[in-house]
């Protein structure tokens, strides 16, 4: 991966190069998701041909994704729980990575430098934790010790 200046240019293994036109249809989308193309383009002084085109191309390299997210401090039953996990052979990070990543409620799993080896993110219930633990994050061997951070309130966390 290749980053450089202050608006930034990315290269990845897929060789896909993301341009100023990319970055800042992005940052439209970034403040609202639901804005039209044609929105889009008139902002950029573009084609609405263009904006359609580079977001199809954004989305089918897996560098975009458009979605709805909500604010889970408006969730009363439910909290944004990161869980750290050690892994019991370090050559394993990435396959333990991608299988914790399609556990239910994992919003997100990183593998990253610390005290631990990943970095979970689990939305649900916190009466539901120790389930969680033991049921879904136990089936999997590689997965060794674990610590669960509870979050009291979130600022700016959309999920």
């Amino acid at each position: 991966m290749m980053l450089t200046g202050h608006n930034r240019t990315y290269l990845f293994e897929s060789l896909m190069k993301v341009d100023d036109v990319d970055n800042a249809i992005i940052k439209y989308l970034e403040q609202n998701g639901r804005i039209s193309n044609n929105e889009i383009a008139s902002g950029l002084s573009i084609s609405e041909g263009t904006v359609r085109n580079r977001i199809k191309k954004l989305t089918e390299n897996n560098f975009l994704k458009v979605k709805g997210l909500i604010n889970p401090s408006m969730v009363r039953d439910k909290r944004v729980i990161f869980l750290g996990a050690k892994v019991a052979v370090s050559k394993d990070l990435e396959t333990a990575a991608k299988a914790v990543a399609l556990l239910p409620n994992v919003k997100s799993t990183s593998i990253v430098t610390g005290r631990y080896d990943l970095i979970i993110e689990v939305f649900l219930e916190p009466y539901a934790v120790i389930n969680f633990i033991c049921n879904d994050l136990g089936k999997l061997d590689s997965i060794v010790s674990t610590e669960s951070f509870l979050t009291l309130e979130n600022y700016g966390k959309w999920i």
